[in-house]
Formats: structure tokens, sequence, C-alpha cells
């Protein structure tokens, strides 16, 4: 393959690309949106609507008078004990000190309670530290030594982002790849471009070059405001900055190039069927849908480093059976044959 004949097309596509203002409007309208627009409407109001979680517990002056170690109380009520590995059920505790243990059905005021399992109780204006909370309501209590749920559906929603991410550079192909293999019909320019001394080959790569290339360079341009809008609506809530991080790492340089490359060359094989810009559009968008298994990954908690290395793998697989289709199809006999 001449890679000097290869980047004469991609320059062909570039300059083409800049007197389409549909094209030009796609590779700066839509990425924006996506990757300023959307992270804003998600992270903002949720980052809102949590509060800070404290670092250090509340001051409750509570002054201990008896303690009991593995004791158990049942249906009684109980106040200024420290209690050690011991069980209560349907009790009214205030001002205890709780280390281990279990608590069931019962209510809890203004105490400390560390590494206990609370089940089914209300815990009202306590430091929680390391426990076990099923069932049970904290009303004005802290979380300390643990992950608050708030937290961790703020990091799973800053996850679910990436997604955003991985749909520009699979999406905007579609529109772009439309253009370029469909308009060459519509535009009667395809046979003086087959009458270059080109092998298919360099054809087809020069034109999926011309497409990929801008797609994943706009993806990493937009991925600089998106993160930095993402920091700035989660530090106050996490007490740092979330992003880069490895997960998005390989989102934005391995997978988006991979979804990216899938959904040119899907393209590909589309445009040499089809002979209308709207059907190869809509037929290519549906390389889109895989990307939805990543956005509940994010949500299940799964989008892990590991999680994205191996989609990756799986992607690279489907993107070199693609592009052996595609190579079959983009012949010049058929070519010339097919699209007229």
């Amino acid at each position: 393959m001449r890679f000097s004949k290869v980047w004469i097309i991609v320059r062909k596509e570039f300059s083409e690309f800049r007197v389409n203002r549909y094209i030009m409007y796609s590779l700066i309208l839509m990425p924006l949106m996506l990757a300023v627009v959307m992270p804003a409407i998600y992270l903002f109001p949720v980052a809102s609507s949590i509060s800070p979680t404290p670092t250090q517990p509340m001051q409750l002056n509570i002054t201990i008078t008896q303690e009991v170690i593995g004791a158990r109380f049942d249906n009684i009520t109980i106040s200024h004990m420290r209690l050690i590995d011991s069980r209560v059920t349907n009790v009214v505790a205030i001002g205890c000190e709780f280390g281990g243990g279990r608590i069931r059905g019962s209510v809890v005021q203004g105490s400390n309670l560390t590494q206990v399992k609370v089940d089914s109780s209300s815990v009202l204006h306590c430091n929680v530290w390391n426990s076990t909370i099923s069932d049970s309501n904290l009303a004005g209590s802290l979380l300390l030594g643990q992950q608050d749920p708030n937290l961790e559906l703020m990091l799973r929603l800053v996850d679910s982002i990436l997604v955003f991410f991985i749909l520009i550079p699979a999406i905007i192909p579609t529109i772009i790849a439309s253009y370029t293999f469909v308009g060459e019909k519509l535009n009667k320019s395809l046979e003086p471009l087959l009458a270059t001394p080109t092998t298919d080959s360099e054809l087809l790569f020069g034109k999926t070059l011309a497409i990929i290339i801008p797609c994943v360079l706009i993806t990493w341009m937009c991925a600089i405001p998106g993160i930095i809008i993402a920091d700035v609506a989660t530090q106050p809530v996490l007490g740092y900055y979330p992003l880069p991080n490895l997960t998005w790492a390989i989102g934005l340089f391995l997978a988006g190039p991979l979804f990216c490359v899938l959904s040119t060359l899907g393209n590909v094989i589309v445009s040499a069927r089809v002979t209308d810009v709207r059907t190869s559009q809509q037929l290519g968008s549906l390389v889109v849908l895989p990307i939805v298994l990543f956005f509940v990954l994010a949500f299940a908690g799964f989008l892990t480093p590991t999680a994205m290395l191996l989609a990756c793998g799986l992607i690279l697989l489907v993107d070199v059976l693609i592009f052996y289709l595609a190579r079959r199809s983009f012949q010049r006999e058929q070519i010339l044959v097919r699209w007229k």
C-alpha cells in the first residue's frame, strides 16, 4: 500500500468537508452538545441535591454510666450504656455507644455506632462508623469510614458520562460516511475517482482514514471541557476531582477510536448497497446500539478498567471482521456496475 496515494485521497476528502456545511456543523455542534451540554444537564442538578460528606463526627456529649459485653436486650429502653458485641431487639436506645453486635427493629438516638449490623431500625442523630445498614432510616446521622450511597451514585453518573464521548466518534461517521460514499454516486464523481492510479485498498483506506481522523480528534478536543465540567460539578460533593481516571483514558483512547473504525467501515458496507443518503445514515446508525451496553455497565457499577479492556478487545475483533467485509464490498468492478 502506497501511503503517499492514501494521503492524497485524505487531503481530497478534507477539502470537500470544508465546503460542506452539513458536515462542518456535524463536526462542531453535535460534539459540543454531547460533550458540554449533556454532562452539565446530568451532573449539576444531581450534585446540587447532594450535601458534601462530613469527615468529622458530631459532638454528642455522651456520658457512659454502664458497660456490658455480649448482652441481649429486648423490648426495653436503655440509655448511657456502652454495649460491646451485644444484640438489641425492639429497643429504644438513647445516648449509648455500640461496638459490634446487632440492632434490629429498634430506635437509636444520639449514639455512636461502630461496626454494628443495623436492620429495620431508625438511627436518629448518630455517628455511624463502618456499619452495615439495611432497611433502616438514618435521619440526621453521619456515615463515617464508609462510602456514602449518594457519593457512589455520583461516581456512577460520572462513569456514565463517558458514554457520550464514545457516542461522538460512533455517530459522526454515520453522517460523514454517508456523504463521502453515497455522495460520490449522487454527484457522479465516482468514475473519475476510480480512474486515478490507486488500488482498491488505497482508495478504501484513504476515505476511511479521512473520516476517522477528524472524528477522533474532535472527540479528544471535546473531552477537555467535558472533564472540566465533570470535575467542577462533582468536586464540592466528592471532595476531590474524579477525572481523568484510568477508565476514562481507556474509553477515550481505545474504545472511542475502535467504535469510530467500526462505524466508518459499517457505513462503507451500507453505502455500497444503497443510493440514498438518508437510508445510509439510518442503517449506519445501528452501529451505536452496542454502546448502550457501556451505559448499563456504568450504572451497574461494572464499568471498570478491566471491563473496558475486555470490551475493547471484543470491538477490535469485530473491527477486523468488518474491515474484511468492507474490503470485499469495495471493489472497482462491482462499484462501476452497482454504484451508478
